[in-house]
């Protein structure tokens, strides 16, 4: 499984992507703040529930775009998750189940665009003490236009001091130093949908694709406070808006790859 951080406060900034077939580039600023809403809640003897909150603001930031369809946006998210973890006994098997509603706004005038529902099923088998591999799926946006994505999972503890894992799309390389300090190469999506409404009042989607991968430094300042900082760069970077209900038409442009930094500060545990 994963390891979760009880709070965790993000601050990411991208270089300049150019902006393929269209004169100008985009960089991207983003905050996110998540934290657990309580203690793991025991629902059943083998069943254990995560509530979990997450807000975000993303701010786009287009240079020397001319008459590109959308100018400068601060866009944000809120959402309530509930992570979902079935154990059974004596056996090598566990469930894994995440459920999320989002709201993901301009905040230019409210609608039922603005909010979508997310559901992720997986089974998990325990190979050994140090390797766990599991499959599973997401359905996105299931008030909308769903879509479907299939995952593999593992986790794997070669030695002490190594980890390797991928959840998801979710990637996670990392190296224990020692008990305070650990190096980590992170793969994870750095996009987003955001329901805005454009100069005509028309409500629209901005859809972000964008892979973000970079080489950190994490150290525990005290307890269980740690801070980590790192590098990396930008991968399979899209943007695109498309028309709710037909309004409009689409318009999208892949971007170039651009550098990125991060820097974090995560509670480990209550």
């Amino acid at each position: 499984m994963p390891q979760f951080d009880f709070l965790r406060a993000t601050f990411t900034q991208t270089g300049d992507m150019d902006l393929d077939g269209n004169p100008g580039d985009l960089s991207v600023t983003k905050y996110q703040a998540t934290a657990f809403l309580s203690k793991p809640l025991a629902l059943t003897q083998d069943l254990t529930m995560i509530p979990l909150f997450s807000y975000g603001v993303t701010q786009l930031d287009f240079s020397g775009t001319g008459a590109f369809p959308i100018q400068d946006e601060d866009l944000h998210s809120a959402s309530l998750s509930a992570i979902f973890i079935q154990d059974f006994r004596n056996t090598p098997w566990f469930g894994f189940g995440w459920t999320r509603a989002e709201m993901a706004t301009d905040y230019q005038g409210l609608s039922g665009d603005d909010f979508t529902f997310d559901v992720a099923l997986a089974v998990g088998y325990r190979v050994s003490d140090t390797f766990t591999i599991g499959a599973g799926f997401v359905v996105t946006n299931l008030n909308g236009d769903e879509e479907i994505f299939p995952g593999i999972n593992f986790n794997w503890k070669p030695s002490d001091d190594f980890t390797l894992a991928l959840f998801g799309p979710n990637l996670l390389a990392r190296y224990d130093v020692n008990e305070s300090w650990y190096l980590s190469l992170d793969g994870t999506p750095g996009g987003g949908n955001w329901n805005i409404n454009d100069a005509a009042g028309q409500s629209r989607t901005i859809q972000l694709d964008s892979y973000w991968l970079g080489l950190n430094t994490n150290h525990r300042i005290a307890g269980e406070l740690w801070i980590s900082a790192g590098i990396g760069y930008t991968f399979g970077n899209e943007i695109e808006i498309k028309g709710n209900h037909g309004n409009g038409p689409s318009f999208s442009r892949e971007m170039d790859g651009a550098a990125l930094a991060q820097i974090s500060l995560s509670l480990r545990s209550w």
